[in-house]
């Protein structure tokens, strides 16, 4: 076995690591898009077409983005003593 092949090994195997370790996919519970509950989702997927996705991880990027200050000003203040 050359170095081609050792190497072609440590691949397949960081390939296989990584698929392993993703998330699973989004799927709908009840069939129908999870956006915008109109349509029914494409079979082994969460929405109806790829905008729907589209807008669905461009909210919930941004609804991650935003910062909701604590009703606490203690909470807030950045110190931490």
């Amino acid at each position: 076995m050359d170095d081609a092949d050792l190497a072609h090994e440590v691949q397949e195997a960081l390939i296989a690591s990584a698929l392993s370790a993703r998330k699973p996919g989004l799927t709908s519970p009840d069939g129908r898009c999870i956006w915008c509950r109109d349509e029914a989702a494409v079979a082994g997927t969460a929405f109806c077409s790829a905008e729907c996705g589209e807008d669905y991880f461009r909210n919930e990027h941004q609804v991650k983005q935003r910062y909701i200050p604590s009703k606490s000003p203690a909470d807030n203040s950045g110190n931490n003593t």
